[in-house]
């Protein structure tokens, strides 16, 4: 690999100059060089414009849901950012002083601070995606990083330049956003009503209960009807969160190598030296790769775009329905593709019922509280068997998949058709081979496709009360699809269209070239 690469352009000068002029065709030389570290900080300097938008995402999208209200805009667009490439958040919250101390009579105060843990906590965990946020940075990072490859006419690029390339925005990236999980760290106010909510835990008995078991664990935790008499005493407790950086570095080198790979397969205008098999493997595959892709990115602009105005029409709160569609409009499209095509879509609220785990402090105060009858029951909602206007909502889904998927394939049939080159022939008179083939490659980057989406998609929560070393009750949420039945269904959904997309594509093409040849004729 040569040290620089030169960039040789000539144009007109007004008149001779030192070291650059040609006496005689009043023309001078410029020579540019871009050298390997021109390279690696060309791509770097990528990473960083992607990683800035998503942050500036992040900000608008929680500008619009007033996020700015419980806490600091900076830190939680910053965490907002980590996990849009697979970062964890994790809360947690002492509330063993105030009015919950007080209320216990003193027995919060005994075993809060200093009590090694013993004292009362709100923690918990979340792993959710925004992918309004991860498809803006990628985005911008393919479109910095393929910018030369695009606009480079003189000069084809090397493959030493294109892994320099890759190499400046991987690390880059990587640093990037570890930094950015390690400044993902504050607080939030949360109201002592959310905290009962998060955790599962109500009031318990009836306004006419009395007795030790009339309250519960919602009595000990925020108090009853009767006034915060619990362990959070009506207090707003404020809840501290970080961002695990371990997680956030190794999405981001996934992140970074899908967008870079992705990108490479389904360019049109960057001359990428590829060279043998793997300028053979975006010939044959890319075209399938790009439709999905470049409708998928639309698709989501657009349902962002229904998603704000049906919120704002439906709720009277715009900017919400806007900051929402504009973080998750994705995700809701990922979910809804992988249902069409079959896969099935749970989300569940389980309530942490705990007996005090075999702690005697927690064991005999839950047994004077009456245990944790108080608890909320199991909440599970399959989403294909809810309704949408009086249709089931995976029909809805399926007609609705079909469409796209059909519709992606035969823009993937024509493109093969185009890119086929004199050496085969036209992609109508390959007969069924060919139809089958371009079948059973869209139906594998459909599967491969729709499979990842219903990954990232899928989200879990998990928050509970913890108090004397045990976990005396909590929530477990979650959102989760079946990745390995997205694939089976995916693959077998992506094969029928393709096959019907290449038929279609073929008599389409017939029929345009019959047309020629009447015109010709006319």
């Amino acid at each position: 690999m040569a040290v620089t690469t030169p960039r040789l352009r000539s144009r007109p000068g007004p008149g001779p100059r030192s070291g650059t002029a040609n006496p005689r065709s009043g023309r001078r030389t410029v020579v540019r060089l871009t050298g390997p570290w021109g390279n690696f900080l060309e791509g770097a300097a990528a990473a960083l414009y992607a990683v800035a938008a998503m942050v500036a995402v992040s900000a608008l999208a929680l500008t619009l849901l007033d996020a700015g209200s419980v806490g600091s805009l900076w830190s939680l667009a910053l965490a907002v950012t980590a996990m849009a490439v697979g970062g964890s958040v994790s809360v947690r919250s002492d509330v063993s002083t105030g009015a919950g101390a007080d209320a216990m009579g003193g027995m919060a105060a005994l075993f809060g601070g200093g009590g090694g843990g013993m004292g009362p906590s709100v923690s918990g965990a979340a792993g959710v995606v925004p992918l309004g946020v991860t498809l803006a940075g990628a985005v911008v990072l393919w479109t910095a990083f393929s910018w030369r490859l695009r606009h480079r006419r003189q000069l084809r690029f090397t493959a030493g330049e294109l892994v320099l390339r890759a190499g400046g925005t991987v690390t880059a990236a990587l640093l990037a956003l570890v930094i950015v999980a390690a400044l993902a760290r504050g607080s939030i106010d949360l109201p002592a009503s959310a905290t009962t909510l998060l955790t599962g835990t109500g009031g318990g008995a009836s306004a006419g209960d009395t007795g030790a078991g009339g309250g519960g664990l919602g009595d000990l935790l925020g108090g009853g009807s009767g006034g915060p008499s619990g362990l959070l005493g009506g207090a707003e407790p404020a809840m501290t969160y970080r961002v695990s950086t371990g997680s956030a570095g190794i999405g981001a080198l996934l992140w970074t190598a899908v967008v870079i790979g992705t990108g490479c397969l389904i360019s049109r205008r960057a001359r990428l030296p590829l060279g043998g098999p793997l300028d053979r493997l975006r010939t044959v595959w890319g075209g399938s790769l790009s439709a999905l892709v470049r409708t998928a990115l639309v698709l989501a602009v657009v349902l962002a775009v229904i998603g704000a105005v049906v919120g704002a029409v439906a709720s009277g709160r715009g900017g919400s329905a806007a900051g929402a569609a504009l973080l998750l409009a994705p995700n809701a499209l990922a979910v809804f593709l992988s249902l069409g095509v079959g896969s099935p879509w749970t989300a569940a609220v389980h309530p942490v019922q705990s007996g005090g785990g075999g702690n005697p402090l927690a064991e005999a105060l839950l047994g004077g509280m009456g245990g944790t009858g108080g608890g909320q029951p199991d909440r599970t909602e399959h989403l294909r068997s809810l309704s949408a206007g009086g249709w089931p909502l995976w029909f809805a889904a399926l007609a609705v998949t079909g469409l796209i998927l059909l519709a992606c394939a035969h823009r993937a049939a024509r493109a093969a058709h185009r890119g086929s080159g004199p050496s085969l022939p036209p992609f109508s008179q390959r007969g069924f081979s060919g139809h089958l083939g371009m079948a059973g490659r869209f139906g594998a980057v459909t599967a491969v496709v729709l499979s990842t989406g219903a990954w990232v998609a899928g989200a879990s929560g998990h928050f509970g009360i913890s108090a004397f070393g045990s976990e005396m009750g909590g929530t477990q949420a979650g959102l989760s699809g079946g990745v390995l039945l997205t694939v089976v269904f995916g693959l077998l959904a992506g094969t029928l269209a393709g096959f019907a997309g290449s038929l279609l594509a073929a008599v389409r093409g017939d029929r345009g070239k019959r047309e020629e040849v009447t015109a010709g004729r006319g």
